[in-house]
């Protein structure tokens, strides 16, 4: 048997097995090109996972916020209602995302909505007041010079200021803001920032600071004035940026002797609830969007970025007045409520209003109300955690379920 000639089995022959002439320039311009994209497929990947950390830091992070600083303290292990109190009567109860706390004139505690306590810290302020968001206490001694901040289980920061403090608030973007009283000035206001550096000071001469509110962007926020002008009260409403040691964005003057008593601020619209007024602000341009007045006694409110709740005494009709108001300060709806209502309350599932021994569930219009019998005891206070009520009474803390207490009407 003839063996077949390897060239002609493999269809190589001479001319097909002279090496072949190699551009190495080619070559390595081409492996170059290779390595670049390589490269720059690393850099796209790292600014990715950068803007993703930096978009999602709080999410992050905020489990590690405070973990060496982590309060262990605790009076109680039980876990429900109702929730017995102790020490004097001083008690005040506010909201933080899905936890409560409860602040005495000895301890702030923490609770989850279940009623598990989540720490018992003994604060030592001669008179202690609290301040939250959504993620944070503030707890300062109000005519003192000592504030801290906590998360739901741990101590974030503590600090203190030369004067004595008059007010205080914290926002969700984590900008606290600290006023203290001046030898030389009317008042100081203070901004620090989540991890409580020292961001912004604003010095008042001939003006009181009655509110100070973050905008939400962690950049702006909004100050509320008092000052006196030929014998009347002027309202002034301020808008300044925590990064420019410029004057003020916009000054928006209301001429009506009104009080301010608690503001709210987003970057679309300011709303104010004063003595004798409700008043609302555009955000971007500073220009007076609307003013309600009204005549009588404020009792109760609550402000979001969609609504606001006014509850007040007029005294000429002797009635307990409701009225409910959007974002623009105009009136959309009233009712009248007992004297015995000692809390309001708004969110996407009604408005709330706590009269004593019952809590009264209305719609957006005042239209529809379900009355629902809580316990025999009298409560003054509340907050609302997704469907559960928690209360605070002189002697205890309860809590009762709406969908429950809905569901067998």
């Amino acid at each position: 048997m003839k063996v077949p000639d390897l060239a002609q089995a493999t269809g190589k022959t001479e001319k097909s097995q002279k090496p072949k002439n190699v551009d190495l320039g080619k070559v390595r311009k081409k492996n170059k090109h290779s390595k670049h994209l390589v490269q720059l497929i690393i850099i796209l990947v790292v600014i990715t996972l950068i803007a993703v950390v930096w978009i999602n830091a709080d999410t992050i992070f905020e489990p590690l916020r405070g973990i060496a600083s982590k309060i262990e303290t605790k009076t109680t292990l039980s876990v429900g209602y109702p929730i017995e109190l102790t020490g004097s009567g001083n008690n005040s109860i506010m909201r933080f995302g899905s936890n409560f706390s409860l602040l005495n004139d000895t301890y702030l505690y923490t609770y989850d909505r279940s009623g598990a306590q989540l720490y018992a810290l003994k604060h030592g302020y001669s008179h202690p007041q609290q301040a939250t968001s959504e993620k944070r206490i503030m707890l300062f001694d109000k005519a003192g010079t000592n504030f801290s901040v906590y998360s739901k289980s741990s101590l974030i920061y503590q600090n203190s200021v030369e004067d004595k403090i008059v007010y205080s608030s914290i926002g969700n973007d984590g900008l606290a803001a600290i006023v203290t009283e001046s030898k030389r000035y009317s008042n100081v206001l203070y901004i620090y920032d989540d991890g409580g550096n020292w961001k912004y000071t604003k010095k008042f001469a001939d003006e009181n600071v009655m509110s100070v509110c973050s905008v939400g962007d962690g950049n702006h926020i909004v100050v509320a004035t008092l000052s006196a002008s030929h014998g009347d009260i002027i309202t002034n409403f301020y808008k300044f940026s925590i990064f420019s040691t410029e004057n003020h964005i916009w000054k928006c003057t209301v001429r009506s002797g009104s009080l301010p008593c608690g503001m709210f601020a987003d970057n679309d619209n300011v709303i104010a609830v004063c003595d004798n007024s409700v008043i609302s602000i555009d955000s971007r341009s500073g220009e007076l969007n609307n003013s309600y007045a009204y005549s009588g006694q404020l009792r109760h409110f609550y402000i979001n970025g969609d609504i606001a709740l006014l509850q007040y005494n007029d005294i000429s009709a002797n009635r307990n007045v409701l009225t409910v108001f959007n974002n623009k300060a105009e009136a959309t709806a009233q009712t009248i409520v007992s004297a015995a209502a000692s809390c309001v309350y708004s969110d996407a599932d009604g408005i709330y209003v706590l009269d004593g021994a019952r809590l009264k569930v209305f719609d957006t219009g005042l239209i529809n109300e379900n009355v629902i019998h809580v316990t025999d005891d009298d409560y003054t206070d509340f907050v609302k955690i997704g469907s559960d009520v928690i209360m605070l009474g002189y002697e205890t803390v309860n809590s009762v379920s709406i969908a429950d207490a809905e569901s067998k009407e």
